[in-house]
Parts: structure tokens; sequence; C-alpha cells
């Protein structure tokens, strides 16, 4: 059974962990804990969602600033302990230096808007998440989307915002479940992507106009970064197939995703 600390109520742990989080960058600062976070300026307008590429102590070790070589930092972190626990750790009044170099819908940097949640998995693209994982994210997203005020488009991928850069939380992540048994985030309607799956294909500088109005960052003058951004949409909403290659199927998903904000 997973196991919920809230903010408020596990303000003491957060502390514990944390001492010194609350405090902002410093020029040349050498413990790390100085430089996890700083006040946030801007509302949040998204959730973006990571995997940690280490087990439980390492995450918590590197998300909380006691390891001076490492400038990352997150709001929450899920463990994959047999009783999952959800751990506050950077508070959500502050930003946390979780996306790094990132774009969505033309904005650049998105911690300055965003929360950043953690999940202990060493790699998404090749281990499933565990059940009480999902239980515990969802439980986590519902109560800061209605405490933030978010929509249904807030929920992203590290990969959507760095395509190229970053692959988590992985192809393995269960996008389609946290929507259909929790209502939480997006997927393609498969009777409107099958409706969707004929016509002529789009070309490149068309292909990366339709990623670009989803959100991606896609040049369609630039293989590489089209290539980066189809991968990163598949890896999200065709998991089986997270080649880069826009095929029909993907197409389709794509536009039947849009079709709603057209």
């Amino acid at each position: 059974m997973s196991q919920f600390i809230s903010p408020r109520g596990c303000f003491l742990l957060s502390m514990t962990l944390l001492a010194g989080c609350a405090v902002g960058p410093k020029d040349g600062a050498g413990s790390g804990i100085d430089w996890v976070s700083e006040p946030r300026a801007l509302p949040v307008r998204y959730i973006v969602l990571h995997h940690t590429a280490a087990d439980t102590p390492t995450s918590l070790k590197v998300l909380s600033g006691r390891d001076p070589l490492r400038r990352v930092s997150a709001h929450y972190l899920i463990t994959d302990e047999t009783a999952v626990r959800t751990l506050p750790l950077v508070p959500e009044s502050r930003v946390a230096y979780h996306a790094g170099e990132s774009h969505w819908l033309g904005a650049e940097g998105l911690n300055g808007f965003t929360l950043g949640v953690e999940l202990v998995n060493r790699d998404g693209n090749r281990h499933a998440y565990s059940d009480a994982q999902l239980e515990a994210l969802a439980a986590l997203l519902k109560e800061l989307i209605a405490r933030h005020g978010l929509g249904p488009d807030c929920l992203l991928a590290h990969s959507d915002i760095s395509p190229g850069r970053k692959i988590d939380p992985g192809a393995l992540f269960p996008w389609e479940r946290l929507y259909r048994e929790h209502g939480l985030g997006d997927w393609p309607d498969a009777n409107a992507v099958r409706a969707l799956m004929g016509g002529q294909p789009p070309s490149e500088r068309q292909l990366a106009a339709l990623l670009r109005l989803r959100g991606y960052k896609a040049d369609g003058a630039d293989p590489a970064s089209l290539r980066d951004a189809v991968s990163a949409f598949q890896r999200r909403y065709r998991p089986a197939k997270a080649d880069g290659v826009a095929d029909a199927e993907t197409v389709a998903r794509l536009r039947a995703l849009l079709a709603p904000r057209r």
C-alpha cells in the first residue's frame, strides 16, 4: 500500500532531509544544499515526470542536495520500496532544478513554472513501474492539480520537453493506464486514430508544424531535430515504436490528440 506524505504533514521530515533547501543559489556554493532551489516568481503551469536512473537511497541523496557534484532537485520523490512512499523535497513555493534545458509550446526553461516529480526507476525504458508507484503517483497528481488549478494538458514527460537529450520517464511509463484508470493526462482515441490512418502523409515541414502545435520543439529542416521530436512523441503515445520514424499510425495518433485543440 502506498503511503502519501503531504507537504504540510511532513514539514519536519522535509526539514530533516533538506536542511538549507530553502536557501537560494549562491555563487561558488560548495555544499550542494545552497543551490537546490530558488524563489518561485511564476505560477505552476505543468508537472514534469522523471525517472531517477538510480535506487532510492542514491536518488534521495542526489535530489535532496546532499551530492555537491550534481545541481539537481525535485519537488517530490516516489520510492520503489515495498511500502511506496511519496517524499516531499523542495517546497512547491520554490523552483526546483529538474527540467534543465527544456522547451514546450514555445516556452524555454521550464523550471520556473513547473513541478518536478521523480519516480525511482533505474531506466523506465527497460524496467516497468509498479502498481503501487502508479497509485501513489495518481494520488499525488490529483492533489497537485487541484491545488494549482491545472488543466488536463498539465502532465509532461521529461522527454517531451527535452527531445533527444532526455528519455525519461521512459517507454514503459504507464501513460495510458494513468489516463484510463485515473483520468489523468490524455491518450489518443482509438476510433479517431483509425479514422485518420488514411490520407496523404505530411511532409517533413508539415510534420514538424504538427509536433510544434502539440508542444514539441521540432524543425522540419533539421532531420535530427525532427527525429528526436517524433521519438519523444512515440515514447509517450506509441511506446511500442519509439524509433523516430513517423509512420501512418504515429501521425494519426498525433492528429487525434490535436483534434480537440483545433
